[in-house]
């Protein structure tokens, strides 16, 4: 763009001046020995002169910026010069002088300038890196990283975190529809969650039907990676009502979101073959992100943070104890939690019943059932659905009955995540 104003601007003055008035009449003379023209001569229309240099400049910078082969960019400025000469006398025969100097001199003036910028190290490194971040990145994360010139620092085993957002129930919804009507309400899905998180500095990994993955703390380093993550997420629980809503109106389905964050060590860089590569990371954080997600359609919650995640971001965020969970294989237990907002946003008695529910859960994985219930509804929060207090009150009611309370100590209420 700043190539393309700085050609037209120099041009402008030179048709002000009447610079090109002795070029325009000099083809006018040759137009007239070498074509019939229609009765009445030519005619000058100065608005299709200025907006043809102008398109030439915006076009010739554009395109000799972003091809990289050099004599593509020759052949591009030697095509468009014979295009032009050939528009003037098209418009000659159709009764309109218009003389192609100007045209050809914003062509090749932006087209040399764009190759000047491009064939740097740097304007090379912005086009190759382009392909991979626009799209994933925002705008000034990607101006960010391409100021960095480090590309080897994004391959390398760094903590990150890692945001899924998925659509628990899209197989119902795809079921009860038509495809075309599912593959609206997907698309909908995708490009809402997607653009709203990589506004606030996420990068786009994964992008589906079912699901939006995100990443914090990769490709740009970012210390308090986990923190941003806490900050994001508890704005997007909101926006997920509203675009709830939307879907419902629209679409006549009841969507159910359900977003986890979870980090950990990753192997990150550049994977895939050819026009599926794409910058990425690998390791347990972004399998137990998606185990964790899929968790949310048991509780009725909307947003469960990774035990990791929280010991990073504790002082930040107000959270409430869900289970003990494991993956399968192992034995290794690690808790989960329920992210409600960021730290100090709890009203008081909101806060009340958080501790209320929070001494509920280690009642109950104590075996203390009656005490358990009775610090459950001391949770209530009058005219306030509570998916996950109905989920554990249901559970502690249902023990009660069978009278299956554990022995004193026992951790209660763990489960064991699938393998994959």
């Amino acid at each position: 763009m700043f190539i393309g104003v700085f050609v037209c601007i120099p041009l402008l003055a030179l048709y002000h001046f009447g610079y090109f008035q002795s070029t325009a009449d000099w083809f006018a003379a040759l137009y007239a020995r070498g074509f019939i023209l229609p009765q009445g001569g030519l005619k000058r229309l100065v608005w299709l002169q200025y907006g043809y240099y102008t398109l030439m400049a915006f076009a010739g910078a554009w395109v000799c910026i972003e091809m990289l082969s050099q004599w593509r960019r020759f052949a591009f400025l030697l095509g468009g010069t014979f295009l032009t000469a050939t528009f003037g006398c098209v418009m000659a025969m159709s009764g309109v002088l218009f003389e192609p100097v100007s045209g050809i001199l914003a062509l090749w003036f932006a087209g040399i300038a764009g190759i000047a910028v491009g064939g740097t190290v740097d304007g090379y490194r912005r086009h190759v890196m382009r392909e991979y971040f626009v799209g994933r990145l925002s705008t000034r994360l990607f101006e960010e990283l391409a100021d960095q010139n480090n590309p080897g620092k994004m391959t390398e085993r760094r903590e990150i975190t890692v945001l899924t957002c998925r659509l628990l129930n899209h197989v119902e919804i795809a079921t009860s529809v038509e495809p075309k009507y599912f593959e609206e309400l997907a698309t909908h899905f995708q490009r809402s969650v997607s653009e709203f998180l990589i506004s606030r500095g996420a990068y786009l990994d994964d992008c589906d039907a079912r699901q939006v993955r995100v990443f914090f703390g990769f490709p740009l380093t970012d210390e308090h990676h986990a923190l941003h993550a806490v900050q994001v997420a508890a704005v997007l629980r909101a926006h997920l009502v509203t675009l709830g809503r939307e879907m419902e109106t629209r679409f006549g389905k009841k969507a159910q979101f359900g977003v986890a964050f979870s980090s950990g060590p990753a192997v990150c860089g550049l994977f895939g073959v050819s026009h599926f590569e794409s910058f990425s990371a690998v390791g347990d954080v972004i399998d137990f992100a998606t185990r964790l997600c899929n968790l949310n359609a048991d509780y009725g919650s909307t947003v469960l943070v990774s035990a990791r995640t929280y010991a990073l971001v504790k002082e930040n965020a107000e959270v409430r104890p869900m289970e003990m969970v494991s993956v399968a294989g192992s034995t290794q237990m690690s808790e989960v939690y329920e992210l409600l907002a960021e730290k100090g946003t709890l009203s008081e008695q909101e806060g009340r019943a958080r501790d209320a529910f929070w001494q509920g859960v280690v009642q109950y994985r104590k075996g203390d059932l009656k005490q358990a219930l009775e610090s459950f509804k001391s949770a209530t929060i009058e005219d306030r659905e509570d998916l996950p207090l109905k989920y554990f009150t249901d559970r502690v009611e249902a023990a009660l009955k069978e009278k299956a309370a554990p022995e004193k100590g026992t951790p209660k209420h763990a489960r064991k995540l699938p393998a994959s």
